[in-house]
């Protein structure tokens, strides 16, 4: 399976630079990432790989193919648009298989892989259903099928979830990842959601004002982010000792060494608190996993010490 290597890209509309001089391979069969906010550039650079916007500079590669100048249908491409993009007036059969159909590929050879990614999907007892009559989520499984029937060499998503309530997104994160990896396909995925890029990504490119940041697995780019934007959009981060260290990464005691503080506000989350606390020296974020024991829970105007529990992020204030 062949990398895509992005050389150098940049483009314009108008006196409007929104892309600049991106370099980016993304591996053979991998589940690669672009995450940072709205108007960035990622959907630009989507649209640039699928071949609907042609670059103002640099070249699109596939393996030892140059492919910039290719037309969308010469790139075969499978694409979840951020609406799906279905067929209202078709069944799920219909709308997987449309595709082959336009392909002219063989009746048998239709029925063969519309059944299989029909099943792939979860879809096989809704298959002679209109659109209209399935959940968000399965529309979206209907969306990645037909993506998929058609064999693609690489799998585009452009903010597929982002039109699912909050609890869908996370288990349709999860069918995405697993099918991905059933599959095997090179997948480029688009979000601004970190939690998302975080939990499903192999790697992860962080954009800002049509720049790559930072490239890295999901571990380095939390761990490791090289400056404050990354550290900041991929989480929360204190600034502590001269570095940033991350919420989780600092422990609240009694007493002992470590800064003075005062307990000015927490906030339950479930699974962990979150407590706000000021020194001298400024304020700072404090998460603890809820362990469920009342007598050592802290109360707002508690004083105590911070210290860090563990190594910072490394990243530099």
């Amino acid at each position: 399976m062949s990398d895509v290597i992005l050389k150098n890209i940049s483009h314009s509309y108008g006196a409007v630079r929104v892309l600049d001089q991106i370099d980016l391979t993304i591996r053979g069969g991998e589940f690669f990432t672009l995450l940072g906010p709205s108007g960035c550039g990622k959907t630009t650079l989507l649209r640039i790989l699928a071949g609907f916007i042609r670059p103002t500079e640099g070249e699109v590669w596939i393996g030892d193919r140059d492919i910039t100048a290719l037309a969308p249908e010469k790139r075969n491409m499978g694409i979840v648009f951020q609406n799906y993009a279905l067929f209202p007036n078709m069944t799920v059969k219909e709308n997987i298989s449309y595709g082959l159909r336009v392909r002219k590929l063989p009746a048998e050879e239709r029925k063969r892989r519309c059944e299989y990614y029909t099943e792939l999907a979860g879809l096989k007892e809704y298959e002679d259903r209109r659109i209209q009559e399935l959940s968000g989520g399965q529309q979206q499984r209907v969306a990645i099928a037909r993506a998929l029937v058609i064999e693609p060499q690489m799998l585009l998503l452009d903010e597929p979830m982002s039109n699912l309530d909050v609890a869908l997104r996370v288990k349709m994160r999860e069918e995405i990842r697993a099918i991905q990896r059933k599959v095997g396909i090179t997948t480029l995925f688009i979000t601004h959601d970190q939690q998302e890029a975080l939990s499903v990504s192999d790697r992860i490119a962080v954009m800002r004002d049509g720049k790559v940041l930072q490239t890295g697995t999901p571990g380095e780019i939390y761990d490791a982010p090289n400056q404050e934007f990354v550290a900041d959009f991929v989480g929360f981060s204190n600034r502590f000792g001269g570095r940033l260290v991350r919420p989780e990464q600092m422990q609240l005691k009694r007493d002992g060494e470590g800064v003075p503080v005062e307990i000015t506000d927490i906030r339950f989350g479930g699974m962990y608190y979150e407590y706000r606390v000021r020194s001298q020296e400024g304020e700072y974020r404090v998460l603890e996993l809820n362990r469920g024991n009342a007598s050592q829970k802290w109360k707002r105007g508690d004083t105590g010490v911070l210290t860090v529990l563990t190594e910072g992020s490394g990243a530099n204030a």
